[in-house]
């Protein structure tokens, strides 16, 4: 399990943010970020959930997040139609 922190910035920035205390860069938490420790998750998903429970804004941060690779769509598999 990781531990997750909340850095929420105040206005006008306004920004909250999920950081993985293990993945994140040390800078994501510097520059007058208030910083709250959320808990231990099992992935940044669970983390969110909670932090939104609190800050309906809040959002993983880009730095430590996954990537996240998309799943492309699969090719049509339509029959043919019957000509008459």
């Amino acid at each position: 399990m990781a531990s997750y922190f909340v850095a929420y910035h105040a206005p006008p920035i306004a920004e909250v943010a999920v950081h993985d205390r293990a993945r994140c860069p040390p800078h994501c938490f510097l520059g007058g970020a208030t910083t709250e420790y959320l808990g231990e998750f099992l992935d940044t998903g669970q983390a969110l959930a909670v932090a939104r429970l609190r800050y309906a804004h809040a959002r993983g941060c880009p730095s430590c997040e996954p990537v996240r690779v998309r799943a492309s769509a699969p090719p049509s598999l339509a029959l043919p139609t019957a000509r008459a």
